[in-house]
């Protein structure tokens, strides 16, 4: 067991680093040692972002398909992503030019669809695993379409909306961009710790829950507070990144197929593959193509065929 536990983090770390490294290195101006200011000032804040976003998604994907005992479960299932879009597209919509007041609107929209998905999934006083799934899938629509609607009555170039809602890493940070960057990244790192605090009760939980209630486990009370704390972290990583696909569904499922479901292995791994894997993919959007591509075009040519063999053999 410790032995495993050791080479996981080995490979997974060194898949981490090749992927920075090769970050740094590979791009369409390409990489010179005498010129660093390209790798500094464009390149690293990137890097910080792909593994601030691909880590968190996949750490968020990992505690919810193992709350909810749902394979099909990803972080957008909840309907945060389609609110933070919608606010994004509000912002632009009224005229707003500056970036970090577009990131504020989407997060602020972010908090407005996690109090709408609660209040309609709360049935008789209670809130169920089938109705945060539920609402959430409902709560996408509506937030779909009127981003769409907004999208629509803007006179504006559709650029940077479509870019939110396929997500991409090419944000230009300005000083209050990189402070909102700072916040979010240490509120992430606290959230996922107490994400992570839950490993031992996921375990549990996977069994079944009236096991897990003859040994104190009170699902209900963990239900609402890792929904609520997986909906903060992807309105966080929404607000600056947009909608990135398949990386929080695939991830997990990888992670399972090597290291087995142990929430231990399970939560942290998946951090580490998800940051790794989305540098490689941003490697790929601004490399095959004469402009940069909208990262989930990406993780979606890779993430379908993947997740139509795990159908076809695993579930």
């Amino acid at each position: 067991m410790q032995k495993t536990l050791r080479l996981g983090w080995l490979w997974l770390t060194l898949l981490l680093i090749i992927a920075i490294v090769s970050s740094f290195v590979f791009g369409p101006t390409g990489f010179k040692i005498t010129a660093l200011a390209i790798p500094l000032t464009i390149r690293l804040p990137r890097v910080l972002l792909g593994i601030f976003a691909g880590g968190v998604l996949s750490l968020v994907g990992a505690v919810l398909q193992g709350l909810l005992q749902n394979p099909l479960v990803d972080p957008y299932t909840l309907g945060v992503a389609s609110g933070a879009a919608f606010g994004t597209s509000i912002g632009l919509l009224f005229g707003t030019k500056t970036t970090s007041l577009v990131l504020i609107f989407s997060f602020l929209f972010a908090l407005l669809t996690i109090i709408l998905v609660y209040s309609v999934s709360r049935i008789k006083g209670r809130i169920t695993k089938t109705g945060l799934v539920l609402a959430g899938v409902i709560t996408s629509f509506l937030f779909s379409s009127l981003t769409m609607l907004a999208m629509v009555f803007s006179r504006k170039p559709l650029t940077q909306t479509i870019y939110l809602l396929m997500g991409h890493l090419g944000i230009i940070f300005t000083p209050a961009n990189l402070i909102l960057f700072i916040i979010a990244g240490i509120l992430a790192c606290a959230l996922s710790i107490y994400l992570f605090s839950y490993w031992r009760s996921l375990d549990i939980l996977a069994t079944n829950e009236e096991a897990a209630a003859s040994l104190g486990v009170d699902a209900r009370k963990i239900t609402q507070e890792i929904f609520i704390i997986s909906s903060l972290l992807v309105a966080l990583v929404v607000s600056l990144c947009g909608s990135i696909s398949f990386v929080g569904l695939i991830v997990p499922h990888i992670i399972r197929l090597v290291f087995g479901p142990n929430h231990r292995r399970l939560i942290p791994y998946s951090f580490l593959l998800g940051a790794g894997l989305l540098l490689l993919a941003d490697i790929i959007a601004r490399t095959i193509a004469p402009i940069e591509l909208p990262l989930s075009i990406i993780t979606a040519l890779f993430g379908v065929p993947f997740f139509i063999y795990l159908l076809k053999t695993r579930l």
